[in-house]
């Protein structure tokens, strides 16, 4: 399949009179001056909720404050700087960036709840991920705009409207694929994330929350890869000061591995038992796993097939199998032709991002591209899960190609280390200007 429009932003080095940071600390000063606008937006837009439903955030608070704990010591200077940065609320922002699931479990009662997720239910539970090795990929050819929407408007604020064949890209690596779902996307703004080498650590790129320290996927300088589901497997008897949550097991195999054979090192130095439940997708320029981590049985099982997908559940591993999670992943495999090398036509990006935009038995919580459910389309879509960003990575490759919102509606975006992108996909103003005209006004952005 060919490759659907993708915007490429020109390779550009930083403008020469600004030098990267030195430590952790100056890097969360300097994220929080970036991204001011858009998080003080939505902590003061989580006020205003939780004044208004008189929701009890102490016991959110306190998770807040042990989980906090748990992070590294350079992961929570940068976060502490940030946080000092803010002129926000500090235990919301604490809320915000440790225990948002649980925040939007508790502010979804109402018209946004679906029968799907009833109160007690998960409300972290999403995404559809999948990798494919080299031999089941195909070379991309040249740009086309085949998809549907694919000429939607682009990183450069007009319509898309190159010509096919003005661009082409050959991957040679793994390709992995993440539709990142999540409850609560309208107070959760998006930015493109760019961390320079710093600390003796690598660098990395990703698209995820503004104002956090977790990353959920991202690319680093060397051309590593990683990526998650989360799965709902979790120990009692590991306090949040002990476990590793899964942002953070992701940004720091980022930051200090440069292959798949050292994550996997650096992954059998910790006990099993502290991870999070998740699916780990890992993939450089010639090795590419998925991991299946469950730590209440301290198992981790490894998938190292040509093409391999997950959802919500493990496939090898037992766990809670949900019908939602079930279908996007059969849904998956239907698309892409199953598991097996001998395919009817091989697997490229264009079909990756064909894949993220399939509406299959939606909307809602069943599709791959997730919208909220029929008459429950409540502004900040609390009790909904929903694609909040994709994107699209090649193992080797320090490039990484992006959307924000759901991939129906929107043109993916290429970037890599160094691009000089609009300083509205790094502050999260981009974002923001795609919500509806009153988060516009209260945010203070132009469309």
């Amino acid at each position: 399949m060919d490759e659907p429009h993708v915007e490429r932003r020109a390779t550009s080095a930083p403008p020469a009179t600004v030098e990267p940071p030195e430590t952790f600390d100056e890097l969360g000063r300097r994220r929080a001056e970036t991204e001011r606008v858009a998080v003080e937006w939505a902590i003061d837009e989580l006020a205003d909720i939780v004044a208004e439903q008189g929701t009890d955030l102490d016991p959110m608070i306190e998770y807040a404050r042990r989980s906090r704990k748990s992070l590294p010591d350079r992961h929570r200077r940068a976060y502490d700087a940030m946080a000092e940065a803010f002129d926000v609320d500090r235990e919301l922002y604490d809320v915000y960036v440790f225990a948002y699931a649980e925040l939007c479990e508790a502010l979804a009662d109402g018209p946004g709840r679906t029968e799907k997720h009833p109160a007690g239910a998960s409300a972290g539970l999403g995404c559809t991920n999948v990798l494919v090795s080299p031999e089941a990929s195909a070379p991309s050819g040249p740009v086309s705009s085949t998809r549907s929407g694919s000429n939607l408007t682009g990183a450069t604020g007009t319509d898309s409207t190159a010509p096919a064949g003005t661009d082409s890209f050959t991957p040679t690596g793994p390709l992995v694929l993440k539709n990142r779902d999540i409850s609560g996307r309208g107070c959760r703004p998006k930015s493109v994330i760019e961390q320079p080498p710093i600390e003796g650590c690598f660098g990395l790129l990703t698209v995820d929350t503004c104002g956090t320290v977790s990353i959920f996927k991202g690319v680093n300088d060397r051309g590593l890869v990683a990526a998650n589901t989360q799965i709902e497997s979790e120990r009692d008897d590991v306090d949040p000061e002990e476990q590793r949550r899964n942002g953070t097991i992701i940004r720091e195999l980022l930051e200090e591995c440069a292959t798949v054979e050292a994550a996997r090192r650096s992954l059998d130095s910790v006990p099993t038992r502290r991870l999070g439940g998740q699916t780990l997708f890992l993939a450089d320029e010639t090795d590419a796993v998925v991991l299946e981590i469950d730590p209440v049985t301290e198992t981790i099982a490894a998938d190292e097939g040509p093409v391999a997908t997950r959802t919500n559940h493990f496939v090898y591993l037992r766990s809670t199998q949900t019908e939602s999670s079930t279908t996007r992943r059969e849904r998956t495999l239907d698309r892409l032709g199953g598991e097996k090398t001998d395919r009817p036509t091989p697997v490229d990006r264009g079909t990756l991002w064909e894949l993220a935009a399939d509406h299959a038995h939606g909307p809602g919580d069943r599709s791959v591209c997730r919208h909220p459910e029929p008459e429950t389309d409540e502004p900040h879509a609390f009790g909904q899960l929903t694609t909040a960003s994709a994107a699209v990575f090649e193992g080797g490759t320090p490039e990484i190609e992006f959307l924000f919102g759901n991939p129906c509606e929107r043109t993916p975006t290429r970037a890599a280390f160094g691009d000089e992108l609009p300083r509205a996909y790094r502050s999260g103003e981009r974002w923001l200007a795609s919500q509806p005209s009153d988060v516009v006004s209260t945010a203070g952005i132009e469309r």
